[in-house]
Formats: C-alpha cells, sequence, structure tokens
C-alpha cells in the first residue's frame, strides 16, 4: 500500500469506529504508545516493537487526516543507531505535541519555523519509525493492512462519536466536487443568521487560527434552502474571504484564507 491508501483505509477505519479523538486526546495517545515502544526496546521484545511501532503510525495517521494533510511517502533511512532513531522518533514526536498545544492548547501561538509545520514533523516521526523497524528486520508498511482489519473487527462500538470538522457531511459532500484540504462545518439550521452559525460552529476559530500555517483551502458550510439568512455580506475574520459555490442542487459557502 501506499501512504495515501493507509490515509483512506484508517479514515474508513475511524469513521467505522465512531470517528476521530479531539486532537489532544489523539496526542495523549501519541505520547503513550512512544513511550511504550522505549518499553519495548529496554526489554528487547521483537513483536512488541513492531505492535508498538505500528500504533505509531497508525496514530500520527489520523492525526494528519483531522488536519486533512495529504502525507508523502515516507522511506526508510539507514545509517542511524537504533538509539538514535528513538530519541528521533521521542523528538519529532515532541514536536508534534509542541504544535499541537498551540492549536488546540494553552500554548501562545506562534509561526511555525520555516517548512516545520506540522505535517513536516509527522512525516518525520514516519520516516524514523521505519526506520527504527527496518533495523530489526520489520516490513512495517506491509503490515499496516492486517492491523487495519483487525482494529475494524476488534474496537468496533468501543468509542463514542466525536464531530470532527473533518468527517462533517457538509465537508464530505464538498470533496465528491472539489479535491482540496478542507474542513467542514455543522448542519445549518432552518433560517439561521450566518453570524450565529459562526458563534455555534466552534471549529471556524479553530480554521481561523491554523488555516495559513498548514495550508488549509477553506472552511466548507453547506447551504439548505430554508438554511443561513444574511449571506450578502457576510461578517468573516481579517485575511480570509467567503465564496458561494453550486453544484448542481447543492449549494455550499466557504471561507478561505486570501492568498
Amino acid at each position: 500500500m501506499n501512504v495515501r491508501e493507509v490515509q483512506q483505509k484508517i479514515d474508513t477505519m475511524i469513521l467505522h469506529l465512531g470517528g476521530y479523538w479531539r486532537p489532544l486526546s489523539g496526542l495523549a495517545r501519541l505520547l503513550e504508545e512512544v513511550g511504550e515502544v522505549g518499553g519495548a526496546l529496554r526489554r528487547e521484545a521483537r513483536d512488541e516493537l513492531k505492535e508498538e511501532l505500528l500504533d505509531v503510525l497508525v496514530i500520527s495517521t489520523c492525526l494528519a487526516n483531522q488536519y486533512a494533510i495529504a502525507l508523502q511517502q515516507p522511506e526508510a533511512e539507514g545509517g542511524e543507531s537504533k538509539e538514535k532513531l528513538y530519541f528521533q522518533i521521542v523528538e519529532e514526536a515532541g514536536e508534534v505535541a509542541r504544535i499541537l498545544n498551540a492549536y488546540e492548547g494553552d500554548k501562545k501561538l506562534k509561526p511555525n519555523r520555516k517548512g516545520q509545520s506540522l505535517q513536516h514533523h509527522i512525516e518525520q516521526l514516519q520516516r524514523a519509525v521505519l526506520s527504527l523497524g527496518e533495523s530489526y528486520y520489520l516490513n512495517l508498511f506491509d503490515s499496516l493492512f492486517a492491523l487495519i482489519e483487525e482494529k475494524s473487527a476488534r474496537d468496533f462500538g468501543r468509542f463514542d462519536h466525536t464531530p470532527d470538522p473533518i468527517t462533517e457531511t457538509s465537508v464530505r459532500t464538498y470533496l465528491s466536487h472539489q479535491p482540496g484540504r478542507y474542513w467542514g462545518g455543522v448542519p445549518v439550521k432552518s433560517f439561521e443568521r450566518f453570524d450565529r452559525y459562526i458563534e455555534r460552529e466552534q471549529h471556524v476559530e479553530r480554521f481561523y487560527r491554523i488555516a495559513a500555517i498548514e495550508g488549509l483551502d477553506g472552511f466548507v458550510i453547506q447551504q439548505r434552502r430554508d438554511g443561513l439568512i444574511g449571506i450578502e455580506n457576510p461578517f468573516v475574520k481579517e485575511g480570509f474571504t467567503v465564496a458561494i459555490e453550486d453544484y448542481g442542487a447543492e449549494t455550499f459557502l466557504i471561507i478561505r484564507p486570501v492568498k
């Protein structure tokens, strides 16, 4: 499987299980699995190491999916010791935590260092994971499909549904018409004012914070016949615009960063 197929299969699995965790919950699981990789290394437990490395790949891919990141195909790299590769995994997981704490937590948001977006650090993390696996002659990428199938069957019904802007019907429908990196909003109410909708849809503020840094193309709101009102001159944050797009009987409002 290539990385795009992996992202799609993991997305299907997550929807089957009930939806994505909130990003900070996903981050906590990622750091937990990185710690378990260290435990497996210390115990020299090869089978356990394989399982934990696969979990790191799956959870980091979930985080990438939640930010509409199209990951580049990771390639294992030789030349580093096993110890240094684990240190790199820890370092990159820490960078992912730093960024997500700024996006979703209490840390003040600062511009990322050039070329070091969330995508950059997830890709570096996965490259280190594959390299460590290869040093133990573990073909991790080829083992992912079986793990995804196992989790889909084992964990079905285990998790409550958590709304997420990457799984809303609005964005899934829009992506059937236009490709790109988009988040989507919750369904609109009958005759709902645009400004009231923006207040109710909490993910718009998240979108405003990170769109330019992470390269998101837009935030999708699916209109309905008796839906949003006051869209003739909708107010959005400075640096963003609103476009209305029609595809057959479907109408969307797209909040886009000014480029």
